[in-house]
């Protein structure tokens, strides 16, 4: 497998990380076990360089490195956020590649020519393959000389949206098909899972995979590594392959776990069920420091970005949450699942979650610094832990869906 893609370095306050991976290098190291003697062609700052080679060769990996002059940190508060995207002031020369099976990733320095007989290609392109001046559709790899016998386009779902309000995101796959010359493309979820588009048949919807907690940072390099072994090495049909890619996200993100399994050691792992209604979340916890303020914004802000239907008494009812108390158990009812913020004391957070498990609603408990005897209270419920932000909200979406 030839992997081209950029290599960063990765810096996150919560859970701590400070990594050097980007799309690029985490991909070759996820494939190191399933596909040896993986090469991987990227840019790397020229004082990172003699770490990416070592880093690369003790996975078996080939690293072929351009040295830049440019230090490319991504910065993150939580594995949801991203607080400081780089931009490169000086671009680096293309890199050209040909191969039979190629994993490219759009990169910041520069482009990749890519000529293969399969390619799998992220444009990792932000909000929208869109031009906004145009509203045209970004021809990102055939712009950049690339070609391919047969190309897979794999992009976040919301990059599927079109700006024409008519379109439907299986006709903005249609065009990639088209103007890109795809095979296939597949968007993924947000929450895990993915749709699989082929021709002008009716997407096939791809579960999400449970893991235990979830650090997000780099799934989608896992994804498509995964799908371009599985598609492009394998030839499993794209279905099938973005399936195994699922689960192998699955398995990473379950405490960034590389290189990922071979396809035996994944077949246990528990899928989300088909949703047969839209979950909703209850989200309860303090408000009475800046703090902590801060947290209830930032949970019910990122869980709407995960698609989940929030109501929270605070921002429901404000400063007079004390009169509301029958309105906030009346909405419990009508909730799916608790998200619990149980870092400090607060007796309103503590009776909502007797209430919940009283009638059987699931509770996730978010607990980064609670005393062992409130966590143990929490376990005797029988109450979900998690021990960080962006875990407690990836559970608490999913058990809405129960």
């Amino acid at each position: 497998m030839i992997v081209v893609g950029g290599t960063y370095r990765e810096v996150c306050s919560y859970p701590e990380w400070d990594r050097i991976y980007g799309s690029g290098g985490r991909a070759a190291v996820a494939l190191s076990g399933l596909s040896p003697g993986t090469a991987l062609h990227t840019y790397a700052y020229k004082g990172w360089a003699a770490d990416v080679r070592a880093t690369m060769a003790a996975f078996g990996v080939d690293a072929h490195v351009i040295e830049i002059e440019e230090e490319l940190v991504f910065e993150y508060y939580h594995p949801l956020s991203k607080d400081r995207v780089p931009h490169p002031t000086v671009a680096a020369p293309d890199i050209e590649i040909s191969g039979d099976v190629v994993l490219s990733f759009g990169m910041l320095e520069g482009s990749a020519a890519v000529t293969a007989k399969r390619v799998v290609y992220d444009p990792q392109s932000g909000s929208s393959l869109y031009d906004p001046k145009t509203g045209r559709l970004n021809t990102a790899f055939l712009a950049s000389g690339s070609r391919a016998g047969e190309l897979a386009y794999v992009v976040r779902d919301y990059m599927l949206v079109s700006p024409d309000p008519a379109q439907e995101p299986m006709d903005v796959a249609t065009d990639i098909m088209s103007e890109e010359g795809a095979t296939v493309v597949v968007a993924r979820h947000a929450i895990g899972g993915a749709s699989v588009y082929v021709g002008d048949m009716r997407p096939t919807r791809i579960p999400a995979y449970r893991s235990d907690t979830w650090f997000k940072i780099g799934a989608g390099d896992v994804f498509c590594a995964a799908f371009a072994y599985y598609w492009g090495e394998l030839r499993l049909d794209p279905v099938a392959a973005a399936d195994l890619a699922a689960r192998s996200v699955a398995y990473f993100n379950d405490g960034h776990r590389l290189p990922i399994p071979p396809a035996e050691a994944l077949q246990d792992l528990p899928a989300q069920p088909p949703g047969t209604h839209r979950g909703r979340i209850f989200l309860s916890g303090p408000s009475g420091t800046l703090s902590r303020r801060w947290l209830l914004d930032e949970a019910y802000w990122r869980l709407k970005e995960l698609g989940s239907e929030v109501f929270s008494p605070f921002h429901e009812f404000g400063d007079v949450l004390g009169d509301r108390a029958a309105d906030a158990l009346a909405a419990l009812t009508d909730c799916t699942a608790l998200l619990a913020l149980a870092d400090g004391s607060d007796a309103g957070t503590s009776t909502l979650i007797g209430h919940a498990r009283a009638s059987g609603t699931p509770v996730v408990v978010l607990a980064e610094a609670v005393a062992a005897a409130d966590l143990a209270v929490h376990v005797g419920m029988r109450c979900e832990i998690a021990q960080d932000f962006t875990s407690a909200l990836y559970r608490a979406h999913l058990a809405s869906l129960r």
